[in-house]
């Protein structure tokens, strides 16, 4: 995939539209090298520590294109080893730092971080994150925020060929390394509830779910949404009546199933995509 050309654009843009989001999918780029942050002139650095999931925010509302080491973001590393940049310090690998807040004892806190995904460290020293719509890098992973409606059709699209049952995981408090770590680390998408810090401080809203996609994967999104849509599947989703009779907003192949008659190939004919 080279997404240097509006082909990328042109995939960011479909999705987007398909799937109405509120805010911009982000593109997240893991650099050995931080000097390619000011290679990049619309790049802007954090000028105060940060977390993770504010520079993600930034991003995916503000539309800027972001960069951060280590040392501009929180702490204790506490963001900074979910993605590579640096090792947990001892007092957050023993369970001291969660078990003042997130766990009873200190033996739970010490489980937790040990159930965290984090990317090994040493390798990398800078993480570089913009809107994918631009294409100006290319991603070692993309990041969408959506309603669960809106993942289900992801997924959907995710499981229109080579089916697959996915899973995904919840580590508690550190949804970020729920959705990139795991995704960085397995190559498959990874979904995520959004944990409390991330609401808190990333603003993200109730309604609202992560997934972390590698780029390959967009692509298929992409490719099968359009595929779905062209059957009546599409977001929003529109309701039936919850006292109507379900077959009645079923395709034609599914009354034929219904009177146990055999059917051969789709069950409507289907749709012309007009608007891209």
């Amino acid at each position: 995939m080279d997404n240097h050309n509006t082909g990328w654009t042109t995939l960011i843009r479909k999705i987007e539209a398909l799937l109405r989001l509120k805010t911009f999918p982000v593109g997240l780029k893991l650099l050995e090298d931080p000097e390619e942050l000011a290679k990049n002139r619309w790049v802007r650095r954090p000028q105060a520590k940060m977390t993770l999931c504010q520079l993600i925010t930034v991003v995916r509302t503000f539309d800027w294109t972001v960069g951060a080491t280590a040392d501009d973001l929180l702490p204790l590393n506490v963001c900074a080893s979910i993605i590579g940049l640096a090792e947990p310090p001892a007092q957050v690998k023993n369970g001291t730092f969660r078990s003042l807040v997130w766990c009873k004892t200190k033996e739970d806190a010490r489980k937790c971080e040990e159930a965290i995904p984090r990317i090994p460290p040493g390798r990398f020293r800078a993480v570089l994150l913009a809107p994918q719509v631009y294409g100006s890098f290319e991603p070692d992973l993309v990041l969408l925020y959506g309603n669960p409606a809106q993942m289900i059709l992801i997924i959907n699209a995710l499981q229109f060929e080579d089916y697959e049952r996915l899973q995904f995981f919840c580590v508690g408090e550190s949804s970020c390394a729920d959705a990139i770590a795991q995704c960085y680390l397995t190559g498959k998408p990874a979904l995520t509830i959004p944990c409390y810090g991330e609401r808190r401080y990333g603003h993200v809203q109730d309604d609202e779910l992560a997934i972390a996609l590698p780029p390959q994967h967009v692509e298929k999104v992409e490719r099968n949404l359009e595929e779905l849509y062209k059957r009546g599947v599409q977001y929003p989703i529109s309701y039936l009546g919850a006292l109507c009779d379900p077959l009645a907003g079923m395709p034609p192949a599914y009354h034929k199933v219904a009177r146990g008659e055999k059917i051969d190939g789709l069950g409507m004919p289907p749709r012309k995509i007009t608007r891209w």
